[in-house]
């Protein structure tokens, strides 16, 4: 077909081949609008508070995103603002952005306004040191403040000690949960939160009235749980662990729990060696009878409803299987024999 019949194909067939030229750039835009802001595998874990200071331009926003790790590629993000014609509606203030979002969704989070209410959730068995540090990371509070508000921070009486080994006096006393709390709350003020939760949860669930029953103090009680919480992946089994922690303790059989070293040690160690069993250290069960001076972690309310009825059985020991299960054994060489089956 020579040029000068194209030309006259296209002028007859104009209302088809318009539509195809506008449409096809359109597709190609899009596509690479959704290939460059998604974030999905740049963007850090969680929900993060950020601050949008009055007069940052959409350039600002988008570099402070990349710096949060919420935005992989500034530009795309500007682009993206200007695509949906938001690019000057942007508001200043605090926003709670969640890791993950494309850069579409954080435009809209931003264009609806800033938040009233931040959101922070305390996983079952974090420790006061791993809390402050989910807390930081995501930007909503300092770690160490935090920490320093939980070292002496202890406003009922079942939570006081005088044991010079516990860091925290607040430790285990965090209760996991979610909380919403106003923008510009001090970590002081939220640890109260956090305590106060627990005192709550506590009384409502009537485990003090049932560990009085028992004679079995508040902090002894957090103190198993957060062994038993910490020892578990499956809750099922948590009844069956306290069970079995109790009778260790009954009989003068040290604890022995894996847990208590990884709270030395200050990290979640997939195996325990045989020298870490050997650490001189308080809360070392292997190497101590009785239980440690304090808990190791906020346990939750199924590990402290463990605590207070265990499982009955015959069995003083339990080895992990590969899928978090465990293995319960009533000897020592019947246990040696799991451990070797498990491999």
């Amino acid at each position: 077909m020579d040029t000068e019949k194209l030309i006259q194909w296209l002028k007859a067939k104009w209302y088809y081949v318009l539509p195809a030229l506008v449409a096809v750039p359109t597709v190609c835009f899009m596509l690479m609008m959704s290939v460059r802001g998604n974030n999905a595998d740049f963007a850090a874990a969680g929900s993060h508070l950020i601050i949008v200071k009055e007069g940052m331009t959409t350039a600002d926003i988008a570099q402070l995103l990349h710096e949060k790790q919420l935005v992989k590629d500034p530009a795309a993000f500007r682009l993206e603002a200007r695509f949906k014609g938001l690019a000057h509606k942007l508001q200043a203030g605090p926003y709670q952005i969640k890791g993950g979002l494309s850069n579409g969704q954080i435009v809209d989070v931003m264009a609806k306004g800033r938040i009233k209410q931040l959101r922070f959730t305390v996983p079952e068995g974090y420790t006061i040191a791993k809390i402050g540090k989910k807390l930081e990371a995501e930007g909503l509070g300092s770690a160490a403040k935090f920490c320093a508000a939980a070292k002496n921070y202890a406003p009922y009486d079942y939570m006081q000690t005088d044991n010079s080994n516990v860091i925290y006096k607040a430790e285990g006393f965090a209760f996991p949960a979610t909380y919403d709390f106003p923008v510009g709350v001090g970590e002081d003020k939220l640890l109260a939160m956090m305590v106060h939760q627990f005192d709550v949860e506590l009384k409502n669930a009537g485990l003090d009235k049932a560990a009085a029953e028992q004679k079995m103090s508040i902090r002894d009680l957090v103190n198993m749980a957060a062994m038993v919480e910490l020892e578990t992946v499956f809750p099922e089994e948590q009844p069956r662990i306290a069970g079995v922690f109790l009778k260790r303790l009954a009989i003068g059989m040290p604890i022995q729990s894996d847990t208590t070293i990884q709270y030395i040690l200050g990290e979640q160690k997939e195996i325990i060696t045989f020298a870490d069993t050997e650490i001189q250290n308080p809360y070392n069960t292997y190497q101590n009878p009785g239980m440690p001076p304090g808990p190791i972690g906020s346990p939750g309310l199924s590990a402290l409803k463990a605590v207070l009825q265990p499982e009955q059985t015959d069995y003083l020991y339990f080895v992990a299987e590969k899928d978090g299960h465990h293995r319960f054994t009533r000897t020592y060489s019947e246990h040696l024999q799991a451990i070797k089956d498990i491999g």
